[in-house]
């Protein structure tokens, strides 16, 4: 929403009608009375009965002040429409207008009262004088509201970073003469004159270039023996994974070593997100993809970091699914089955650019991703459309692994990529002594399946999932053990 630039005016025609008026007047006045200007036939000084002249004398003056002020009030109305600048304000044109009448009424009453311009205008100078001084706040109120609305520094609805200490991010939620409201990001409403906004050092987010939020400032403070360029590139993939997974992060960060002090690093992850959101919280978010991919990626957030690589210690690559297997479907299974699972299962390595999976191949086994990332593609027009990324702690594969159904994707690594591999062979014993975890399984695919469509805006049947659950686990129970 943006200021109300709406301006009073007269319809046309009857702005017209008043502008002949006065010419019509005058030359009444003139048959009537030899005058075309009514001061030339009355004199208010004299003390006398109200007369038709003195009468018509003030008629006068009004009406060419409201001719006057409508002519003003009709220009700037058509300026406002055909300008594609900023518009010309309304609490500007209602200082013309109250300027406007004050000048007209002045003239009138040394025309017809006082014909001595030169006392009358002593007099309302020093009245004027002392009405500034009582009345300069408000008044530096109304000057500092016409400066923000001519110059279109803010319109209701904006959001604005407050620069400098004790600063934060607010928006604009109402404008008068005298203050700007703003609401902080805790929802507290607060007003400030006029004249202390417009010497606020902030930066008006939402006047910026298209699609540019707030951009904030993560700092991490690291032990000197981690390897930064490892450091850099995790902090990079959780911005990215952060971005992908939330609509409120823009696509713009950066993420570097900003110093080395007395045996540490410090890192910055600079990021940029929608401004409405509380720096607390979209930190929290952003922190929370950092820790997963620190995590991930073997970083040891101890006083002293160190990285693991799986090339050196198999061990630990493996031990690192017990950490990300409740973002996927293995969520059902217990630690000890995980544990069971991690000793069976296989690390593959998968260079940048090289393809994990390819399309409508027979496989009977998943992989979960450890560190780096892939992407999805299929095959459309000769070209190959990412359809989606797979992140550290994500799994990709699943069907192929419950049901032996071909492969319905290509899947190739983004960058180099460490996953764990787990086979129809390796998850077979589990299921044969916990037969139970087949239908659990299946409700978490067919649930997330089911999600992902709600997100597509369709429609969703509670007794069609359940009927999918069972057809799926029907479908599992078939591969592994011939039953069904």
């Amino acid at each position: 929403m943006k200021i109300n630039h709406n301006i009073f005016t007269l319809p046309k025609p009857l702005f017209w009608l008043l502008a002949i008026s006065n010419i019509a007047f005058a030359f009444w006045l003139e048959s009537r009375f030899g005058s075309f200007w009514a001061w030339n036939i009355t004199d208010l000084a004299d003390k006398h009965a109200v007369r038709l002249e003195d009468i018509l004398a003030v008629g006068q003056f009004v009406l060419f002040a409201v001719s006057v002020d409508m002519g003003i009030r009709h220009f700037v109305a058509r300026f406002n429409q055909t300008t594609h600048g900023t518009p010309v304000p309304a609490i500007l044109v209602q200082a013309v207008t109250i300027i406007c009448y004050s000048i007209i009424g002045l003239f009138g009453f040394i025309a017809m009262y006082d014909h001595s311009a030169g006392q009358i205008l002593a007099a309302s100078g020093a009245i004027g004088f002392g009405i500034v001084y009582v009345m300069r706040e408000a008044i530096a109120d109304v000057v500092a509201c016409i400066q923000i609305q001519s110059d279109g520094l803010i319109s209701i609805g904006d959001q604005i970073q407050v620069r400098g200490d004790g600063g934060g991010y607010y928006e604009i939620v109402q404008m008068d003469r005298r203050m700007v409201t703003i609401k902080t990001v805790l929802q507290y409403t607060v007003r400030v004159p006029n004249r202390r906004f417009i010497n606020m050092d902030y930066i008006n987010l939402s006047k910026q270039t298209t699609e540019m939020g707030a951009r904030r400032i993560l700092e991490l403070d690291l032990d000197s023996g981690n390897d930064a360029d490892r450091v850099i590139e995790l902090l990079s993939q959780a911005a990215e994974y952060t971005i992908k997974n939330d609509p409120n992060f823009f696509p713009w960060y950066r993420a570097f070593l900003a110093k080395i002090n007395n045996g540490t690093y410090t890192f910055f992850l600079v990021y940029e997100c929608n401004p409405t959101i509380p720096p607390i919280r979209s930190n929290g978010i952003v922190n929370l993809s950092i820790a997963r991919f620190f995590k991930l990626g073997g970083i040891n957030m101890n006083s002293t970091v160190e990285v693991f690589k799986s090339s050196e210690i198999i061990d630990t690559v493996k031990n690192r699914l017990k950490d990300v297997y409740r973002l996927g479907i293995l969520k059902a299974l217990s630690v000890e089955q995980v544990i069971q699972l991690t000793d069976a299962a296989q690390i593959v390595n998968c260079r940048a650019n090289q393809h994990l999976i390819e399309k409508g191949h027979t496989a009977d086994s998943m992989y979960i991703l450890i560190e780096g990332s892939l992407e999805v593609t299929i095959p459309k027009d000769e070209e190959e459309v990412v359809v989606a990324s797979i992140w550290p702690g994500d799994c990709v594969g699943e069907m192929s692994l419950l049901t032996g159904e071909p492969r319905s994707a290509n899947v190739r690594a983004k960058v180099n990529s460490t996953l764990l591999e787990i086979t129809k062979a390796n998850i077979a014993p589990i299921f044969e002594t916990h037969p139970e975890l087949i239908e659990e399984i299946s409700a978490v695919l067919e649930k997330r399946k089911a999600a992902n469509q709600i997100l597509l805006n369709k429609t969703i049947d509670a007794d069609e999932v359940e009927k999918d659950i069972k057809a799926l686990a029907k479908k599992i129970l078939k591969f592994f053990f011939n039953k069904g």
